[in-house]
């Protein structure tokens, strides 16, 4: 054999391994969804079936529905800045929808780690909380993102483009049917159509360049507002009323939300003096009905949206190698608890619908596992071939990269693995914080003093506690508290709270 010959079958022997990937390696596509103020009551998946979902339904049937997922804190802002930097309110410093993470520390977040990690990332609509760190132009994290950032018109609004019905200084309707409006024609569908068009782009891209792409929408978020045909899809009498529109029994004075959001349109701030409505007196049930039916019909509307982008991503044959991940930023009550919007630590305003397909994972399973918003970030980098952050240290602000999290992918794989025995969850009211905990079958939640210097509780200053048992009672008609029979179980719960979120157990 020439030296020659030999060099040349030395090449052909190497050329491929360095210019393909084996599939088992290769990193995965991400498309990552996020919707907000969904809460996860509606289509099959979330066995609501009169809310009509049949794409995100499609999208379940693919992968895992996890049924008990709940975020770290019942507001878009706070919320997702735990969601996208992998770690809880107390770590982010971000407290209201006017904090930015970096304040907190130059962390790494989700999108920028991919970017990091040789992704093409992008983003369209909400994903971060508009306004609060790097600027619109910026989806808010001017190192997350290779390609510009998209905003459809109007993003403040998210709703129809700036001819919405509304005053120089007021908001008169939280809901409204657009007769004459087309899909295209709102910021939603337009961010829709961008999606398109990037997966479309994505697909020039070959396979050694994998792409991360956001998609945030804005609806079922305030005011509801769609096309008519939505709104077609429901009549009002045969819209539900919520099972319980009180607030539970024996409620600390510091619990109730007093729906400032809601309130903060016309025409339900109009209803509601109508009824005198306040903590102990709900909306009417024509209002009630009225309301649900305007979320439910934005819910079918964005379920389109999510139907037009998973359709091109099949039809451009990327299914097979991308993960999909579906979340709300938090959950929304309808008059349950006669709260309406977010802003609470009940169940309906910190449950959250989260869905995963993943290449390789389970299809049509159904996860009972108690997980959490701040699980998404460790998630999607397993799932696509990144690194795993490891669990964050006591203090993380220097830590670029890290978790307070922990990778779902092994319930991705198998849906009745042992898991946490809790979520954490918190509210801040009052110059206080509301911790909550939520367990296989109980919430419990002490609303507590707030060092904001340190970022951490004061338990020693109570301000009220609840507990609610949700075998007996599902919808929280009763705080069990004041119960001397539930004496040891308060105290078991207690200790778990203030133990946190590292010290979770596995069950």
């Amino acid at each position: 054999m020439t030296k020659r010959y030999f060099v040349l079958l030395c090449a052909a022997m190497v050329m491929p391994l360095a210019r393909y990937v084996p599939a088992a390696e290769a990193k995965k596509n991400v498309l990552m969804i996020a919707v907000d103020d969904l809460r996860p009551h509606f289509g099959k998946v979330y066995d609501t079936p009169q809310v009509l979902t049949p794409n995100m339904d499609k999208l379940a049937s693919r992968g895992v529905t996890f049924k008990r997922t709940y975020c770290q804190a019942a507001t878009c802002g706070v919320s997702r800045s735990s969601l996208l930097t992998g770690r809880r309110p107390d770590t982010t410093h971000v407290l209201s929808n006017g904090g930015c993470f970096r304040n907190a520390g130059n962390w790494t977040s989700l999108p920028h780690y991919f970017r990091q990690n040789g992704y093409v990332t992008a983003g369209g609509g909400k994903i971060f909380h508009p306004g609060v760190c790097d600027g619109l132009e910026f989806g808010e994290d001017r190192l997350a993102w290779s390609q510009p950032y998209y905003h459809a018109p109007c993003p403040q609004l998210g709703s129809l483009p700036c001819a919405e019905p509304r005053g120089p200084k007021t908001r008169p309707y939280s809901w409204f049917s657009n007769e004459t409006a087309t899909d295209d024609q709102v910021p939603d569908g337009m961010i829709a159509m961008n999606a398109i068009e990037r997966l479309q782009n994505f697909t020039k891209l070959g396979a050694d360049s994998p792409f991360f792409l956001a998609v945030g929408f804005h609806k079922p978020h305030l005011p509801h507002f769609a096309p008519k045909k939505y709104f077609d899809m429901y009549s009002l009498e045969n819209i539900d009323l919520p099972k319980n529109t009180h607030v539970p029994q024996d409620l600390p004075t510091v619990t109730w939300n007093n729906c400032n959001e809601f309130l903060s349109y016309n025409d339900s701030a109009k209803e509601a003096k109508e009824v005198h409505f306040s903590e102990e007196q709900p909306l009417s049930d024509t209002a009630i009905k009225t309301h649900r039916r305007a979320y439910y019909a934005v819910t079918s509307f964005v379920d389109a949206q999510v139907g037009r982008v998973l359709d091109t991503l099949d039809e451009l044959g990327l299914t097979n190698n991308t993960v999909v991940m579906l979340w709300g930023d938090h959950g929304w009550h309808l008059g349950e608890n006669n709260e309406w919007a977010k802003h609470t630590n009940f169940e309906h305003a910190t449950h959250v619908p989260l869905l995963i397909s993943s290449p390789g994972g389970q299809e049509g399973g159904v996860s009972e596992a108690l997980t959490e918003l701040v699980d998404v970030y460790p998630t999607l980098a397993d799932l696509a071939g990144l690194p795993v952050p490891t669990e964050c240290p006591m203090n993380s602000s220097a830590v670029d990269v890290c978790t307070e999290g922990r990778s779902l992918a092994p319930l991705v794989a198998k849906p009745t693995t042992p898991w946490s025995s809790a979520a954490f969850s918190q509210w801040p009211k009052g110059g206080g914080m509301g911790y909550t905990l939520r367990t296989d079958r109980y919430r419990y939640t002490e609303w507590v003093g707030y060092d904001s210097k340190t970022h951490s509780p004061q338990w020693s200053v109570q301000h009220g506690s609840e507990l609610y048992d949700f075998v007996e009672d599902p919808t929280e008609t009763m705080n069990h508290v004041g119960d001397a029979k539930m004496a040891e179980l308060v105290s078991q719960l207690s200790s778990q709270l203030h133990a946190g979120w590292r010290n979770s157990t596995m069950h």
